[in-house]
C-alpha cells in the first residue's frame, strides 16, 4: 500500500511538472504575437517581423491593390523594400483577436500615412487587415495576411 501511495505521488508530481512544461511562456499569447508583429512593422524591424511569420515556405499575402504573394520569401522581399522607404508610418488599431485552437485571427484597422513636402503625415489610405496566425513549435506565427482598403467616404 505504501508503494502504491509513493507511486501515485510520483505520478502526480510528474503530471504537474508536465503541465508546467507545456504551459506557454509569458508573452506567448496570440494577442502578444499580434502586438509584436505590428510593433515590428512600425519599427521597420525586419528580423523582429520575420520572427512572427511562419517558417514554412508557403504563405499568402494579399496586398491592398489585389496582388497576391504566395511565399514567405516574397513577403520578406516586400518588407525589405518597404522598410527602406522613410516617408511613411502606420497607425494600427486592433479591432479583435479570436482564437480557434491552434489558429487565430486578428482584425486590425490601419491608417497608412505618408509624409508631405512640409514634413507632416497625411493619410494615404485606411484599410483592414485580416491576419491569420497558426501555432508553430509553440509560437504564434503569421500564415495569411489579407489587406482590404476601406473606400474613402464622399463629402457632401
Amino acid at each position: 500500500m505504501k508503494t502504491l501511495r509513493i507511486a501515485l505521488a510520483c505520478l502526480l508530481l510528474a503530471a504537474s511538472g508536465a503541465a508546467a512544461a507545456i504551459k506557454p511562456p509569458p508573452g506567448s499569447s496570440l494577442r502578444s504575437a499580434v502586438d509584436r508583429h505590428l510593433a515590428a512593422i512600425e519599427a521597420r524591424d525586419l528580423d523582429a517581423l520575420l520572427e512572427t511569420v511562419t517558417r514554412l515556405p508557403i504563405m499568402t499575402t494579399i496586398l491592398p491593390d489585389g496582388r497576391v504573394l504566395k511565399t514567405r520569401e516574397e513577403y520578406r522581399k516586400l518588407h525589405v523594400a518597404w522598410f527602406a522607404e522613410r516617408d511613411w508610418r502606420m497607425r494600427f488599431q486592433v479591432q479583435d483577436v479570436m482564437q480557434y485552437g491552434d489558429v487565430g485571427i486578428a482584425r486590425v484597422k490601419y491608417d497608412s500615412q505618408v509624409r508631405d513636402k512640409a514634413g507632416r503625415y497625411r493619410s494615404k489610405r485606411m484599410a483592414l487587415l485580416s491576419l491569420t496566425f497558426r501555432r508553430e513549435d509553440g509560437a504564434w506565427r503569421l500564415v495569411y495576411d489579407q489587406n482590404t482598403v476601406i473606400p474613402p467616404t464622399e463629402k457632401k
